[in-house]
C-alpha cells in the first residue's frame, strides 16, 4: 500500500513540473463533441500529408506505432472524456521528436484533424481551429462515460471533514484534464453552484492548507482513484470559487 501511494505521489509531482512548462489549460467546457462534425476532409488531408512528413517514421504510416497511441481501444483510453485540447498540447511541446514544437499550431491541429478522421469520427463542413479545441470533447460511440481510473481530474464540491478525512460532497462528475493545477484567471468564470451527487475522499497533505477552504465550494484537482464505495482523489491543487457550500 505504501509502495502504491508512493508512485502516485511521484505521478503527481511529475505532472506539476510538467505544467509549470506548459500553461494551456485544457479542461473540457465540451459544449460539442468529436461525433458533431468538428474537422472537413480538406483539413485532414492537410493534416495527413503533414503527419507523413512529420510524424510517421515514429507513429508509422497507420498511426500504430507505440502499441495504438493515436489509435483505436489505447488512444481512447488515453484521452476519452477529455477536450481535444489535451491531444493539442501533448504534441505541441513535444513532437516531432527532435524537433518539438517547431510547427505551427495550424499544423498541429491539422494533424489533430488527421487522427480524428483515422479513428473514423465524422467529417464536417467547417474546419477545427485552436481555439474549438477546448470546446471538443473526445467520447465513444456510445457517449460519454466515466472517467477512466487514475486519470488526472477536475472536479467541483463542497469541502468539509468527516471522520478525521477531508470529503468534497455534492460534487460534479470528474473532468478529464491535462493541468493539475488552474492557469490564472481560470476559475473567475467557474459556476458556483453545485447539487451533484457524488462524494470523494481527498488524499491531501497540508501543504494545500485544506482547513483554508473548510465549508467552501472549491475546485479540487487530482487523480482520480476509484474504490467501491469510496472513491478518492489523490490531490494536486484546492481552490475556492465560492465562499459558502449554502450559496
Amino acid at each position: 500500500m505504501l509502495r502504491f501511494s508512493l508512485a502516485i505521489l511521484l505521478a503527481a509531482a511529475v505532472v506539476v513540473t510538467a505544467v509549470a512548462q506548459s500553461p494551456e489549460s485544457v479542461t473540457p467546457t465540451a459544449s460539442r463533441t468529436v461525433w458533431d462534425g468538428v474537422y472537413n476532409p480538406t483539413q485532414a488531408a492537410r493534416g495527413e500529408s503533414s503527419y507523413s512528413i512529420h510524424c510517421a517514421s515514429c507513429h508509422r504510416d497507420d498511426l500504430t506505432g507505440y502499441d495504438g497511441l493515436l489509435r483505436g481501444q489505447r488512444f481512447m483510453d488515453k484521452y476519452r472524456e477529455a477536450s481535444l485540447h489535451l491531444l493539442f498540447d501533448k504534441t505541441n511541446p513535444t513532437m516531432p521528436r527532435n524537433a518539438a514544437g517547431t510547427l505551427s499550431d495550424q499544423t498541429y491541429v491539422d494533424i489533430v484533424a488527421y487522427v480524428l478522421k483515422s479513428n473514423e469520427f465524422p467529417v464536417g463542413a467547417g474546419e477545427l481551429s485552436v481555439d474549438d479545441l477546448p470546446n471538443v470533447r473526445l467520447v465513444g460511440r456510445g457517449g460519454a462515460e466515466p472517467v477512466p481510473d487514475f486519470s488526472l481530474v477536475q472536479v467541483f464540491g463542497c469541502l468539509g471533514r468527516r471522520d478525521d478525512a477531508w470529503m468534497l460532497t455534492n460534487t460534479t462528475e470528474p473532468v478529464r484534464t491535462g493541468d493539475p493545477r488552474p492557469a490564472a484567471g481560470e476559475l473567475a468564470a467557474a459556476r458556483t453552484t453545485l447539487k451533484g451527487p457524488a462524494t470523494f475522499r481527498l488524499l491531501v497533505s497540508p501543504a494545500y492548507a485544506p482547513a483554508n477552504h473548510d465549508g467552501r465550494v472549491v475546485e479540487v484537482r487530482g487523480f482520480l482513484i476509484r474504490r467501491p464505495n469510496d472513491d478518492r482523489i489523490n490531490v494536486t491543487s484546492i481552490e475556492t470559487v465560492n465562499p459558502s457550500c449554502g450559496q
